[in-house]
Parts: C-alpha cells; structure tokens; sequence
C-alpha cells in the first residue's frame, strides 16, 4: 500500500449529558452519537520521514491530533514511522463535530492495519475521549471518558447545518457545565434513537438534549440565538458536542439540508 486517501467522516452528538466529573478532573459523558457524511480527507504515503501539510494552519506537534497519533504509535510500539501526510480539512474547528478525532482515529486505523498491530482500542483511548467511537463510527450510546460503546443499527435522517463564525473552546464549555452546575442526565438517548428511528416527535422532542447547549444559552444566548433562527424552518434544532456547529432535522415530510447520517467510518479512495 504505497499511497492512500482516507475519508475521516464527523460526528453529531444527538444527546449530550455530563452525568459526573472525576477526582482527576475527567467528566463521565453519556451521548448518542452518529457519522454524518461532512468529512476531512487525509493523503498518507509511506516515506523515509515524516512531513506533513495541510490546507489549514496546522502545527506539526503535540496540539495536532495526527501527530499525536504517529507519536503514541511509535512509543507503544516501537516502531519508527515515516510518512508524507497531507491533510485536506473540510470539518469546521472548533465546532463540536469531532474533526481532529476523526482524523486521529483514520490514521490511527491505516497504522495498525498496515502493520498487524492489535491495540488500536487501547491506543485510541490514549489520543482522546471521542477516538474510539470513530474507529468503527457508525451509529452509538457512548459513555465514560468514551470507553464504554454500545453500538447501534444506523439511522436514517437528512440535515442542516448552521456554523456560526465563533467557536467554541472544549475546555471552557466544561468549565462552564461544572460552573453552571449541569452535571447530570435529562431524557434518554436510548428513547430518542427509538424516537427518531420510529418518527416519534413527541419521543424525539421529549428525549433530544444536549447540556452543552443550555451552558452556551446562558453564556452565549446571541449566538445560540443566532442559530436557531437560520434553522427554525426545522422541527429539532440541536447543538452538537461543545459547539458551536447546530443542526436542524425533520422526521416528516419533505427531507431538508445536504448533511447525512452515514454509516461508513472509512473509505480508502486510492
């Protein structure tokens, strides 16, 4: 395998609670999660070392998922890697879609897989919270720090998508819920995939929640509001992750937006 692309396909967050922060400052999460088919493409070709470019301004160190990942790959398996890596960025950051997790989890995935290494769970785990999820991706209730995936039949629903032009900081939105006081669980991830699969609204709206939202409400309200407003032609409207990308979905009628769930977690293009 000389040279590959690889599809690093998003995620949304269809239900988001911190159920519980830990003594060593982790928080416990339970969410629905689910691909959708906004992705970033990744060109990998074996070299003698490694060197890396992008399309956005990216630093070849330890604030760049991908090179945390070649890192932690050496170190846990000896092996020295050399790579020429370009990658295409097409998932907004910071946007709660989980862009560097995804592309973590491809390389992660051509690594192991070109060189018969077993441990691509326990590595994933290492890089960050969202990484298992996106090595098989897919449709999961995940809880945890993320370790902790039950996986479920794919859905079926188009969507909006809204990207207001500020972001939002991972780490200040959790400070934020501890803040706030919005650690703790309000409907059932489990229902609302039943409600969506099923075209229920009243299961889906009583079900749909993401804490992360209701914090950027209170601190954010303008662009919360902002979002909400270019998606009200929507039945559910919903932040997904930390923010600040909303998406807006029916379950009736007339599919709107261009953003679907996919279940392919990846897709080698050459």
């Amino acid at each position: 395998m000389n040279e590959v692309i690889l599809k690093a396909f998003a995620k949304i967050n269809l239900y988001l609670a911190i159920t519980s922060k830990r003594s060593n400052g982790y928080h416990d999460i339970l969410t629905l999660m689910h691909n959708v088919s906004l992705y970033d493409l990744i060109d990998i070709e074996e070299s003698e070392k490694t060197v890396f470019s992008s399309n956005f301004n990216l630093e070849w160190n330890e604030s760049n998922t991908l090179y945390k990942t070649l890192d932690l790959f050496e170190k846990m398996t000896g092996q020295r890697i050399g790579l020429k890596i370009h990658l295409e960025k097409h998932i907004p950051s910071p946007s709660g879609l989980g862009g560097g997790s995804a592309d973590a989890a491809a390389l992660l995935w051509y690594l192991c897989k070109t060189r018969n290494i077993s441990d691509m769970d326990e590595m994933a785990i290492l890089i960050g919270s969202d990484v298992p999820f996106f090595i098989n991706g897919g449709c999961a209730v995940v809880e945890g720090i993320g370790e902790n995936i039950n996986r479920l039949e794919p859905l079926e629903l188009k969507m909006e998508m809204y990207f207001p032009e500020i972001g939002f900081s991972t780490k200040y939105m959790y400070k934020l819920i501890d803040d706030l006081g919005l650690i703790g669980t309000k409907g059932d991830p489990y229902k609302l995939y039943d409600g969506i699969k099923n075209k229920d609204e009243n299961l889906t709206g009583q079900n749909i929640y993401n804490a992360f939202e209701i914090a950027a409400s209170q601190r954010f309200p303008l662009i919360v509001n902002e979002a909400r407003t270019n998606l009200d032609s929507h039945r559910f409207i919903t932040m997904t992750g930390s923010g600040s990308a909303f998406v807006g979905f029916d379950l009736h009628g007339i599919s709107k937006g261009d953003v679907q769930l996919t279940a392919r977690p990846r897709l080698i293009l050459k």
